[in-house]
Protein backbone atom coordinates (compact mmCIF):
# COMPACT_ATOMS: atom_id res chain seq x y z
CA UNK A 1 0.00 0.00 0.00
CA UNK A 2 2.77 2.19 0.77
CA UNK A 3 4.31 1.76 -2.46
CA UNK A 4 0.89 2.41 -4.20
CA UNK A 5 0.88 5.63 -2.48
CA UNK A 6 4.48 6.46 -3.16
CA UNK A 7 3.94 5.86 -6.65
CA UNK A 8 1.16 8.10 -7.22
CA UNK A 9 2.56 11.28 -5.52
CA UNK A 10 5.59 10.56 -7.68
CA UNK A 11 3.35 10.54 -10.56
CA UNK A 12 1.38 13.84 -8.84
CA UNK A 13 4.25 15.62 -8.95
CA UNK A 14 5.67 14.74 -12.34
CA UNK A 15 2.54 15.74 -13.95
CA UNK A 16 2.32 19.23 -11.99
CA UNK A 17 5.64 19.60 -13.41
CA UNK A 18 4.65 18.94 -16.82
CA UNK A 19 1.96 21.38 -17.18
CA UNK A 20 4.42 24.09 -15.75
CA UNK A 21 6.85 23.31 -18.53
CA UNK A 22 3.89 23.40 -21.03
CA UNK A 23 2.77 26.83 -19.84
CA UNK A 24 5.35 29.77 -20.18
CA UNK A 25 4.41 33.16 -18.55
CA UNK A 26 4.56 36.61 -20.40
CA UNK A 27 6.93 39.47 -18.81
CA UNK A 28 4.40 42.53 -17.42
CA UNK A 29 5.56 46.26 -17.71
CA UNK A 30 4.17 49.56 -16.65
CA UNK A 31 2.57 47.77 -13.80
CA UNK A 32 1.21 50.45 -11.01
CA UNK A 33 0.09 48.80 -6.91
CA UNK A 34 -2.24 51.28 -6.60
CA UNK A 35 -4.15 54.20 -7.76
CA UNK A 36 -5.44 56.91 -6.20
CA UNK A 37 -8.63 58.54 -6.53
CA UNK A 38 -10.69 61.40 -5.56
CA UNK A 39 -14.41 61.32 -6.41
CA UNK A 40 -14.11 65.25 -6.72
CA UNK A 41 -12.08 65.22 -9.54
CA UNK A 42 -12.86 62.17 -11.04
CA UNK A 43 -14.11 63.52 -15.06
CA UNK A 44 -17.30 63.20 -15.87
CA UNK A 45 -17.46 59.47 -17.45
CA UNK A 46 -16.59 58.26 -13.46
CA UNK A 47 -14.19 55.83 -14.73
CA UNK A 48 -10.66 55.47 -14.09
CA UNK A 49 -8.26 53.47 -16.76
CA UNK A 50 -4.94 51.50 -15.83
CA UNK A 51 -3.17 50.59 -18.87
CA UNK A 52 -0.32 47.26 -18.50
CA UNK A 53 1.95 46.37 -21.44
CA UNK A 54 2.46 42.40 -21.80
CA UNK A 55 5.73 41.43 -23.27
CA UNK A 56 6.39 37.80 -24.35
CA UNK A 57 9.97 37.17 -23.54
CA UNK A 58 9.98 33.83 -24.22
CA UNK A 59 11.44 31.53 -26.99
CA UNK A 60 7.56 30.56 -28.42
CA UNK A 61 4.49 31.83 -29.26
CA UNK A 62 1.95 32.66 -26.26
CA UNK A 63 -1.51 32.76 -26.75
CA UNK A 64 -2.69 34.59 -23.98
CA UNK A 65 -6.04 34.94 -21.72
CA UNK A 66 -6.94 37.10 -18.84
CA UNK A 67 -8.45 36.05 -15.41
CA UNK A 68 -9.72 38.81 -13.01
CA UNK A 69 -9.65 38.05 -9.06
CA UNK A 70 -11.58 39.95 -6.60
CA UNK A 71 -9.42 40.32 -3.66
CA UNK A 72 -11.24 42.61 -1.41
CA UNK A 73 -13.85 44.85 -2.46
CA UNK A 74 -15.61 48.24 -0.84
CA UNK A 75 -19.22 47.79 0.17
CA UNK A 76 -21.11 47.54 -1.51
CA UNK A 77 -19.89 46.21 -4.93
CA UNK A 78 -21.83 45.33 -7.82
CA UNK A 79 -20.59 42.04 -8.55
CA UNK A 80 -22.33 40.10 -10.03
CA UNK A 81 -22.32 43.05 -11.87
CA UNK A 82 -26.29 44.73 -12.45
CA UNK A 83 -28.32 47.27 -13.35
CA UNK A 84 -32.01 48.73 -13.28
CA UNK A 85 -35.13 48.76 -15.49
CA UNK A 86 -33.37 52.17 -17.26
CA UNK A 87 -29.91 50.31 -17.86
CA UNK A 88 -28.28 52.45 -14.82
CA UNK A 89 -25.92 50.41 -13.02
CA UNK A 90 -27.21 49.26 -9.18
CA UNK A 91 -25.26 50.95 -5.80
CA UNK A 92 -21.77 49.88 -5.28
CA UNK A 93 -18.75 50.10 -7.60
CA UNK A 94 -18.14 48.04 -10.60
CA UNK A 95 -15.47 46.74 -12.86
CA UNK A 96 -14.14 46.03 -16.25
CA UNK A 97 -11.19 44.69 -18.24
CA UNK A 98 -10.46 45.14 -21.99
CA UNK A 99 -7.98 42.59 -23.87
CA UNK A 100 -7.31 42.58 -27.56
CA UNK A 101 -10.23 44.07 -29.73
CA UNK A 102 -12.39 43.51 -27.49
CA UNK A 103 -13.83 45.41 -23.92
CA UNK A 104 -15.69 42.52 -21.73
CA UNK A 105 -18.89 43.07 -20.02
CA UNK A 106 -18.68 44.66 -16.39
CA UNK A 107 -18.34 41.68 -13.83
CA UNK A 108 -16.48 39.67 -16.02
CA UNK A 109 -14.09 37.27 -14.25
CA UNK A 110 -11.99 35.55 -17.76
CA UNK A 111 -11.83 36.30 -21.14
CA UNK A 112 -13.22 33.88 -22.94
CA UNK A 113 -10.70 30.74 -23.91
CA UNK A 114 -11.64 30.66 -27.38
CA UNK A 115 -8.50 31.12 -29.87
CA UNK A 116 -10.78 34.92 -31.53
CA UNK A 117 -10.24 35.73 -27.80
CA UNK A 118 -7.00 35.05 -27.67
CA UNK A 119 -3.98 37.55 -27.71
CA UNK A 120 -1.02 35.94 -29.65
CA UNK A 121 2.40 37.49 -28.98
CA UNK A 122 5.41 35.90 -30.98
CA UNK A 123 8.58 35.68 -29.16
CA UNK A 124 9.62 39.45 -28.31
CA UNK A 125 6.17 41.11 -29.27
CA UNK A 126 4.54 43.22 -26.66
CA UNK A 127 0.76 44.23 -27.22
CA UNK A 128 -0.89 47.89 -25.02
CA UNK A 129 -4.62 46.28 -25.32
CA UNK A 130 -5.04 45.27 -22.06
CA UNK A 131 -6.84 48.20 -19.82
CA UNK A 132 -8.90 47.66 -16.46
CA UNK A 133 -11.42 50.21 -16.12
CA UNK A 134 -12.73 50.86 -12.67
CA UNK A 135 -16.23 52.77 -11.66
CA UNK A 136 -16.09 54.00 -7.88
CA UNK A 137 -19.92 55.04 -8.63
CA UNK A 138 -19.78 57.22 -5.45
CA UNK A 139 -18.34 54.72 -3.05
CA UNK A 140 -15.28 55.58 -1.39
CA UNK A 141 -12.55 52.49 -0.09
CA UNK A 142 -10.21 49.69 -1.10
CA UNK A 143 -10.78 47.56 -3.76
CA UNK A 144 -8.19 45.11 -5.20
CA UNK A 145 -8.22 43.10 -8.14
CA UNK A 146 -5.69 40.84 -9.11
CA UNK A 147 -5.00 40.19 -13.29
CA UNK A 148 -3.42 37.02 -14.78
CA UNK A 149 -2.25 36.83 -17.94
CA UNK A 150 -2.12 32.91 -19.02
CA UNK A 151 -2.53 30.23 -21.56
CA UNK A 152 -5.54 28.19 -21.54
CA UNK A 153 -5.27 26.40 -18.15
CA UNK A 154 -4.64 27.48 -14.86
CA UNK A 155 -4.19 31.26 -14.38
CA UNK A 156 -1.70 30.98 -11.55
CA UNK A 157 0.79 29.45 -14.25
CA UNK A 158 0.71 33.19 -15.84
CA UNK A 159 1.82 36.43 -14.98
CA UNK A 160 -0.24 38.03 -12.03
CA UNK A 161 -0.17 41.17 -10.68
CA UNK A 162 -2.76 43.08 -8.35
CA UNK A 163 -3.84 46.60 -8.48
CA UNK A 164 -5.22 48.61 -5.92
CA UNK A 165 -7.72 51.27 -5.72
CA UNK A 166 -7.76 53.77 -2.73
CA UNK A 167 -10.71 56.14 -3.34
CA UNK A 168 -11.77 59.04 -1.38
CA UNK A 169 -14.45 61.69 -0.96
CA UNK A 170 -12.23 64.75 -0.93
CA UNK A 171 -8.46 64.66 -0.88
CA UNK A 172 -8.60 67.57 1.67
CA UNK A 173 -10.27 65.48 4.11
CA UNK A 174 -7.82 62.53 3.85
CA UNK A 175 -7.00 62.34 7.69
CA UNK A 176 -5.96 59.55 9.98
CA UNK A 177 -7.81 60.30 12.99
CA UNK A 178 -4.78 58.98 15.41
CA UNK A 179 -2.76 62.08 14.12
CA UNK A 180 -5.72 64.75 13.77
CA UNK A 181 -4.20 67.71 15.10
CA UNK A 182 -0.77 66.94 12.95
CA UNK A 183 -0.86 67.64 8.98
CA UNK A 184 -0.71 70.46 6.10
CA UNK A 185 -2.48 73.76 6.76
CA UNK A 186 -1.80 75.29 4.04
CA UNK A 187 -0.25 75.08 0.37
CA UNK A 188 0.74 78.26 -1.62
CA UNK A 189 0.52 78.87 -4.22
CA UNK A 190 -1.69 76.72 -5.75
CA UNK A 191 -1.85 76.02 -8.84
CA UNK A 192 1.92 76.57 -8.91
CA UNK A 193 5.16 76.73 -11.46
CA UNK A 194 8.23 76.61 -9.68
CA UNK A 195 7.78 76.51 -5.97
CA UNK A 196 5.47 75.91 -3.68
CA UNK A 197 5.33 76.75 0.01
CA UNK A 198 3.99 74.22 2.53
CA UNK A 199 2.75 75.46 6.31
CA UNK A 200 2.46 72.57 8.64
CA UNK A 201 0.36 72.38 11.95
CA UNK A 202 2.06 70.86 14.75
CA UNK A 203 4.88 69.14 12.78
CA UNK A 204 6.23 65.79 13.47
CA UNK A 205 9.19 64.14 11.81
CA UNK A 206 7.89 62.76 8.41
CA UNK A 207 7.62 62.72 4.63
CA UNK A 208 5.82 64.85 2.16
CA UNK A 209 5.28 62.57 -0.87
CA UNK A 210 4.09 63.83 -4.60
CA UNK A 211 1.90 61.71 -6.24
CA UNK A 212 0.28 61.47 -9.57
CA UNK A 213 -3.18 60.08 -10.26
CA UNK A 214 -2.34 56.93 -10.82
CA UNK A 215 -0.07 56.61 -7.60
CA UNK A 216 3.31 57.05 -9.09
CA UNK A 217 5.34 58.71 -6.39
CA UNK A 218 7.21 61.41 -8.05
CA UNK A 219 8.79 63.13 -5.29
CA UNK A 220 9.36 62.93 -1.58
CA UNK A 221 10.84 65.27 1.25
CA UNK A 222 11.70 65.11 4.27
CA UNK A 223 9.98 67.04 7.35
CA UNK A 224 11.38 67.52 10.78
CA UNK A 225 9.34 68.27 13.64
CA UNK A 226 8.70 71.48 14.53
CA UNK A 227 8.45 72.61 11.11
CA UNK A 228 5.97 75.18 10.35
CA UNK A 229 6.81 76.22 6.38
CA UNK A 230 8.96 74.30 4.09
CA UNK A 231 9.88 75.32 0.57
CA UNK A 232 9.96 72.54 -2.11
CA UNK A 233 11.26 73.50 -5.68
CA UNK A 234 9.22 72.14 -8.49
CA UNK A 235 11.94 71.60 -10.99
CA UNK A 236 11.31 68.37 -13.07
CA UNK A 237 7.58 68.03 -11.71
CA UNK A 238 5.39 67.19 -14.99
CA UNK A 239 2.30 69.89 -15.36
CA UNK A 240 -0.95 68.26 -13.83
CA UNK A 241 -2.82 67.56 -10.83
CA UNK A 242 -0.31 65.82 -7.89
CA UNK A 243 -1.50 64.86 -4.36
CA UNK A 244 0.48 65.89 -1.97
CA UNK A 245 0.60 63.72 1.34
CA UNK A 246 2.31 64.15 4.62
CA UNK A 247 2.96 60.95 6.20
CA UNK A 248 4.28 60.43 10.04
CA UNK A 249 5.50 56.92 11.18
CA UNK A 250 4.12 55.68 7.10
CA UNK A 251 0.25 57.11 7.97
CA UNK A 252 -0.77 59.85 5.39
CA UNK A 253 -2.20 61.95 7.83
CA UNK A 254 -3.00 64.78 5.42
CA UNK A 255 -3.26 65.00 1.50
CA UNK A 256 -4.14 68.00 -0.10
CA UNK A 257 -4.55 68.74 -4.40
CA UNK A 258 -1.36 70.65 -5.87
CA UNK A 259 -1.81 71.86 -9.62
CA UNK A 260 1.18 72.60 -11.18
CA UNK A 261 1.44 74.38 -14.44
Amino acid sequence: MKHITRFFGILGLFLSLSAQAQFSAPTLSGTTDTVYIDLDTLGAAGVVAVYWDVLNGTEEALDLMVTRTLVDTVSPFNYPFETDENGMPFEGSYERFCWGQSCFNFGTDASPAIPGFFVTLEPGDTTDTFVSDFYPNGVTGTTTLQYCFHQDGPPSLGACHELTFVVTGSVDAVTSPAHAKTGIAQMMPNPASDAVQIRFENARDGVIEFRNLVGQVGRAEKVQAGATLQRLDLDGMADGIWLVSYKVEGVAVSTKRLVIR
